[in-house]
């Protein structure tokens, strides 16, 4: 039963994207915008981190197993290079993951998402330092209007320290993740099964770690719903999207993803009652203003 249910979900996602549904700059943004905006209110309401992280992993690993078996065709040309480093990707983006639900429990939705935005800008950084893409001032000077912005979030909001030092940890993570992605040769259906299921292990060691201070997985409404959220929404079908994206560019990919921080402050409104200052608007204004600046060639 679940390998027919993960091989309709693969057969619904290919049949997409071979309509175009998936394929255009507008079908990716609006999905991106729609799982991962929402994850920022959703986890910032549901709280219990390390419930949601196991709970998300489990789910998605349940439908990654069997779609690995089911499109193992593409594998067996992949070499073991390419299999390590998605295990790699996989690893850091589990990271990713964890850093952010906890930057949750101590910021708010907006200023979290805002902060974990600038991985665009680290990505740019990064490529140039290990020389895929020549470095140039506008990069610098919108990384440095970017991460300004952040300074203007961080010191006018009054956020709490750990909040964003996890946010921007994230943030690097994220952008690792994707650099390495992105260089990877292996069909983006099977990397998104096998990015989940690498992140399995460090969710469960994380639970286990958690668990052994006496505390139990609480499973309330809120962190089911969270947890089906972000184990097929966030973790499969916002993958599958950010996976094609990678595909065509890390140019298309670092700038069609704008609108996920200005997703995450109006969903936040609604489903967490949070209702975003004048300087983190600010803030987030010179992130996407830095972000344009450094994407210009």
């Amino acid at each position: 039963m679940v390998g027919l249910i993960s091989q309709t979900m693969l057969t619904s996602t290919e049949s997409m994207l071979n309509r175009g549904v998936l394929t255009s700059d507008l079908g990716l943004a609006l999905a991106l915008a729609l799982f991962w905006g929402s994850t920022y209110p959703i986890i910032r309401v549901a709280g219990n981190p390390v419930s949601i992280l196991i709970g998300r992993y489990v789910l998605a690993s349940i439908i990654s197993i069997p779609m690995l078996i089911y499109i193992r065709s593409p594998l067996r040309g992949v070499g073991r290079k390419d299999l390590l480093l998605g295990s790699l990707a996989g690893v850091l983006n589990t990271g990713f993951v964890a850093s952010m639900y906890y930057a949750l429990l101590y910021i708010e939705s907006g200023p979290v998402a805002s902060i974990i935005y600038t991985y665009p800008l680290l990505i740019l950084l990064i490529s140039s330092i290990i020389g895929y893409s020549s470095p140039s001032l506008g990069i610098l000077a919108g990384s440095a209007l970017a991460f300004s912005g952040v300074v203007i979030i961080y010191t006018q909001a009054n956020l709490e320290p750990l909040g964003v030092v996890l946010s921007m940890l994230a943030s690097m993570l994220f952008a690792l993740s994707s650099i390495i992605s992105s260089r990877i040769s292996i069909d983006p259906n099977a990397l998104s099964a096998l990015q989940n299921i690498a992140g399995l292990p460090i969710a469960v060691a994380s639970y286990i770690a958690y668990t052994e201070y006496g505390d139990i997985l609480r499973l309330d409404t809120i962190s089911i719903i969270a947890i089906i959220h972000q184990g097929v929404g966030a973790s499969f079908l916002a993958y599958l999207a950010w996976f094609a994206l990678l595909r065509r560019s890390l140019e298309v990919a670092s700038s069609v993803v704008y609108v996920v921080p200005a997703s995450s402050y109006l969903i936040a409104i609604p489903v967490a009652r949070e209702y975003p200052e004048v300087q983190q608007l600010a803030g987030l204004a010179l992130i996407m203003l830095g972000i344009y600046i450094a994407r210009r060639r």
